[in-house]
């Protein structure tokens, strides 16, 4: 028996709207959906392909960054480093101070150090007060002002100086107890103090003019009657005055020796700083060339 099989195609018509016949045979169609389909196929592999390869970078990436995260978190907490750097501030009997410092091993029990601080000195005697009467409310802000002071004082010092290790782990077997001896070069920078002072024209009109001390006003400086209040801060920078200096500190300082990430110290100490000239805190107290405090501080660094 022969049998046979002969495959006619199948014809769709279509007639479109202006009256063409269109003619469509069923496996063309078949054969134009399998490529389509092939070439679909071909590009979703090629998308979830990238998309694998961007998944792995990016993870990559974070493995690299926890690394170095961990790296700088944990690196340093032994007694293996070479290097530290801190951040921190003081608390002085004449003011305050922020200071950075760097530390390199100069051998098993001691260091160097490299220190940069900035302070504002206060007068032990300065009072701060506020004009109460309302009077003269309008012509000037009652601001807080500080009686009888002529210049703000700020210093700025760079200092070298050693560190050693005194007793290593000596509290609960981690604190150690170290001492330091540092000098350096030390610039005090004066800041004319403004107040809004009270003042009368020829018609006995009250009037408020800010004005810096100087010999011809002392007199309102130290009037209270005659101080409206303080002028702002920032009236006065354009009038800097600068008087070099040196100074010397020594201090007591507590640090772990493994700490179980950012450093801490303490710190106890003494400072002495001398000057060319005289430094004009007050008016009406007596000022020296030199300037003296306690302190205690408080940084926190990483060791590497």
């Amino acid at each position: 028996m022969n049998l046979k099989i002969s495959i006619r195609p199948i014809f769709f018509n279509f007639t479109s709207k202006g009256g063409v016949i269109i003619c469509l045979s069923l496996p063309a169609i078949l054969l134009s959906t399998k490529g389509s389909i092939y070439a679909q196929d071909k590009v979703w592999q090629s998308i979830k392909g990238k998309k694998i390869d961007l998944q792995q970078h990016a993870r990559s990436g974070q493995n690299r960054a926890k690394s170095k995260m961990d790296q700088f978190k944990y690196g340093g907490t032994d007694n293996s480093y070479n290097q530290a750097l801190y951040i921190g501030g003081r608390l002085h009997t004449n003011g305050w101070s922020g200071q950075v410092h760097y530390h390199f091993q100069k051998g098993n029990h001691s260091q160097n150090i490299v220190r940069f601080q900035f302070a504002e000195i206060r007068h032990e005697k300065e009072i701060r007060q506020q004009r109460q009467d309302t009077v003269y409310r309008s012509l000037a802000s009652y601001r807080p002002y500080i009686f009888g002071k002529q210049f703000k004082v700020y210093t700025t010092q760079l200092g070298y100086g050693r560190q050693w290790t005194i007793f290593p782990s000596l509290i609960q077997g981690n604190i150690s107890l170290n001492a330091s001896l540092e000098a350096g070069l030390s610039m005090t920078l004066l800041k004319p103090v403004y107040l809004d002072l009270l003042r009368y024209d020829a018609l006995n009109q009250a009037y408020a003019s800010s004005e810096s001390c100087n010999t011809s006003n002392q007199e309102l400086f130290l009037s209270r009657n005659r101080i409206l209040g303080a002028d702002k801060w920032s009236k006065g920078l354009s009038e800097l005055r600068y008087i070099p200096g040196i100074y010397i500190s020594p201090s007591v300082i507590l640090s772990p020796d493994k700490p179980t990430g950012f450093v801490q110290q303490f710190q106890i100490g003494a400072q002495l700083a001398c000057y060319t000239k005289a430094i004009p805190v007050l008016l009406q107290q007596k000022n020296t060339f030199w300037q003296a405090s306690f302190f205690v501080g408080f940084s926190l660094g990483k060791r590497w």
